[in-house]
């Protein structure tokens, strides 16, 4: 028996989406120059998407943003938390690295005293939620907490020469 139409074409457009998205092969029918230029876009998209939701993140790394996130994702599908999910991760890998400048980390301690990723998505923290990193210029030390019901307190402590 055929297979059901509307199945093959669910296939087919599966196959497109790995290959646009995922460097995933380029499915017959398909001009394979086409595709890559489209998958080259849809990755500079990305990169601006989540520049724009982590600008801190995005100016430490300077002109390797976009080369040094395509690398890190190794030609997977975003997340499906968005930008500042995708930005997260980025951001925790960078982390583990040491490849994080301060503004950067502070900019992580923000978005984690609000959201936690579970299984790729942002989900509100709830409970209390404390979190802390020094910035760079001027030195400061930030810690935000995230408190149920207050809503979130920021402080922005600065630092003299000793502490840093």
């Amino acid at each position: 028996m055929p297979p059901d139409p509307r199945e093959r074409l669910a296939a087919e457009q599966a196959a497109l989406v790995r290959a646009l998205v995922a460097a995933g092969p380029v499915p017959d029918g398909f001009d394979p120059g086409r595709v890559r230029a489209t998958s080259a876009a849809l990755a500079r998209k990305r990169a601006r998407e989540v520049a724009r939701a982590w600008p801190a993140l995005a100016l430490g790394l300077g002109d390797r943003f976009e080369a040094r996130l395509e690398a890190w994702a190794g030609g997977s599908a975003p997340p499906p938390g968005g930008a500042l999910a995708d930005g997260l991760a980025f951001a925790r890998a960078r982390a583990r690295r040491g490849g994080l400048s301060a503004d950067a980390r502070v900019e992580r301690a923000l978005v984690e005293a609000r959201w936690r990723l579970r299984h790729g998505r942002l989900v509100p923290r709830r409970g209390l939620t404390v979190r802390a990193a020094v910035g760079e210029v001027p030195h400061r030390l930030v810690v935000v907490a995230h408190i149920p019901v207050l809503g979130e307190r920021r402080w922005s402590l600065p630092l003299t020469g000793r502490e840093r």
